[in-house]
């Protein structure tokens, strides 16, 4: 992969990468479960959303949001076991996405719910750079070695 400045930066992927990248899409699919099959109960008890004012956008929003881990669950599980070569990649994409994606939302809009999934999604994000670190300093060793 060239970067800016004509730089090759060509990471290979370590066992351990794939393997949490193909955890963290099971992740997703159930976070998808959740906010679908479980939509009520997520919204009012994880997320402590107060389903008075507008109930059906709210469930709406989140059941939305579901159908989007799903989709990620898939890809991320696919990424895993056909596309490694892209591994070390997606564990940098996942974290900047939603650290920027959560800077823009925070300019607009904040909450007063309880937000109870956003620990789980903190640690989520920390694992993604945990991992693309490790990755980092793997391919590191890996090329010294060898």
């Amino acid at each position: 992969m060239k970067i800016i400045l004509n730089v090759e930066i060509d990471l290979k992927c370590p066992r351990f990468a794939w393997i949490i990248l193909t955890c963290l899409g099971c992740l997703d699919l159930i976070r998808g479960f959740a906010h679908t099959f479980n939509l009520e109960y997520a919204a009012e008890f994880i997320m402590g959303l107060d389903l008075a004012v507008a109930r059906d956008d709210q469930l709406l929003l989140l059941g939305v949001f579901g159908i989007s881990n799903y989709i990620t669950g898939c890809m991320l599980i696919l990424i895993g076991l056909k596309a490694r070569n892209i591994v070390p990649y997606v564990f940098l994409i996942i974290p900047v996405s939603y650290i920027l994606g959560g800077h823009l939302i925070s300019r607009v809009a904040t909450s007063t719910a309880r937000l109870g999934g956003l620990p789980m999604m903190n640690i989520y994000i920390l694992v993604c750079i945990g991992t693309f670190v490790a990755i980092l300093i793997w391919n590191y060793w890996k090329k010294k070695k060898g």
